[in-house]
């Protein structure tokens, strides 16, 4: 099961990504679980400081970022798409991790969340 809703997933996140940016971008996604006690909307609100503050450093709106979650089963699992209109956006994006405005927004993530995996897509329309 696991892996069927991963292939789903990874099927549908380029779709995403395209829809908002045109017909290339770079995804990055993270495979992650709430810490207990940790509730989807602590994470969302920590994702919606760190989506204000990688537009502001990438100086693009085109950055997007979606939680996947689920609708039945495990609902402590999720998975992060965080869609960038180019690889230099998501560059800039991982350099302001290393401010200490976007550390402490890493810091809020490490707090409710463990995320077990990550890959980088090129995803590009046919």
């Amino acid at each position: 099961m696991k892996r069927f809703l991963l292939a789903i997933v990874f099927c549908i996140t380029p779709g995403l990504a395209l829809a908002a940016t045109g017909d290339t971008a770079t995804v990055e996604m993270f495979q992650c679980e709430l810490k207990d006690g940790k509730t989807m909307e602590e994470v969302q609100a920590n994702n919606t400081r760190w989506l204000a503050h990688t537009r502001k450093v990438t100086g693009s709106e085109d950055v997007n970022s979606y939680a996947l979650t689920s609708v039945v089963g495990d609902l402590t699992r999720f998975v992060f798409a965080d869609i960038y209109p180019t690889a230099a956006a998501w560059a800039a994006a991982k350099s302001a991790e290393q401010s200490d405005e976007g550390q402490a927004i890493e810091d809020g993530f490490e707090a409710l969340m463990e995320c077990t995996e990550n890959r980088l897509y090129k995803s590009t329309q046919h």
